[in-house]
């Protein structure tokens, strides 16, 4: 039994050295597909905004002076630039994943309390290579994704403040109709829909009743499942992405069979040990 478990623990070993080698082979692929991803994100969002501007909303764009023309471009700019930055910057050694709460997962009032408060918390339990990857790889697809979020709320905030979309939209009202199903604009990162808005005055001396109407509303909404669609560049990185987590798939499959069988092996080891055979 002993010789069994020194075979199955030699396999484990054996295992998380493959493992720890394909997160070096991860990090790289990553790091290529974050690097084609930043340069098709700036031009998509540099794109999507001059569609907005030229195609849908046409006379505000012309409304604004030349001044003002080039403040959005290069606020356009500035924010697609900073874009591509940030997603190159989600890319973290594999070895520095920590198991991290989700922001959501609190309500406002507490997340700002944990912020201002020191608490003594008790040590970290040590990831195995193989939950360090796992863990490693959902955090970055999800910060891909909130990067990508942040992003439509800025640029849609440029055009706000340009008065080229309208200001009294908020974008938590942009980002539920982006998720409601028959809102395809027929045009790639673009979000178009009609959306119920409720226009008030800002004069403190206008009749208080607001007035409800649907808006036709255009905005930017960048995807990352329609950006590797139609982006050969990034659908290639993501395509090789896909291959690895297979070849993952299939290690970490064999991982967790080769622990429970570590597992049973030492309860059955365990109990012999302390068995006491009755003689009577």
């Amino acid at each position: 039994m002993t010789g069994t478990i020194d075979q199955i623990s030699q396999r484990l070993a054996s295992l998380d050295r493959q493992i720890e080698t394909m997160g070096d082979t991860f990090t790289e692929t990553y790091r290529g597909y974050l690097k084609q991803l930043g340069q098709t994100v700036k031009q998509q969002i540099i794109l999507s905004c001059y569609r907005i501007c030229t195609e849908n909303y046409p006379k505000r764009f012309l409304a604004l002076s030349v001044s003002q023309r080039q403040k959005l471009q290069e606020d356009i700019q500035h924010l697609a630039r900073q874009t591509g930055i940030d997603l190159n910057d989600l890319l973290k050694p594999i070895e520095q994943t920590r198991i991290e709460p989700e922001p959501e997962d609190f309500p406002d009032e507490l997340e700002e309390l944990l912020s201002e408060t020191e608490l003594e918390l008790p040590d970290e339990p040590s990831l195995t290579p193989l939950e360090a990857l796992t863990i490693w790889q959902e955090q970055l697809e999800r910060s891909i994704t909130r990067t990508l979020k942040s992003t439509n709320g800025n640029a849609n905030r440029l055009l706000q403040e340009a008065a080229i979309l309208p200001k009294r939209i908020p974008q938590a009202v942009l980002d539920a109709a982006a998720k409601a199903e028959g809102n395809d604009s027929g045009a790639a990162n673009l979000l178009n829909v009609l959306v119920s808005a409720s226009e008030k005055s800002t004069d403190a001396d206008a009749p208080p009743p607001a007035i409800t109407a649907l808006m036709h509303v255009v905005a930017v909404n960048l995807r990352l499942s329609e950006i590797e669609f139609n982006d050969p560049g990034v659908s290639n990185w993501r395509g090789k992405l896909r291959e690895l987590k297979q070849q993952f798939q299939a290690l970490a499959k064999d991982y967790q069979k080769k622990r429970r069988e570590q597992s049973i092996a030492e309860a059955q080891l365990a109990w012999k040990s302390t068995w006491i055979k009755d003689e009577a």
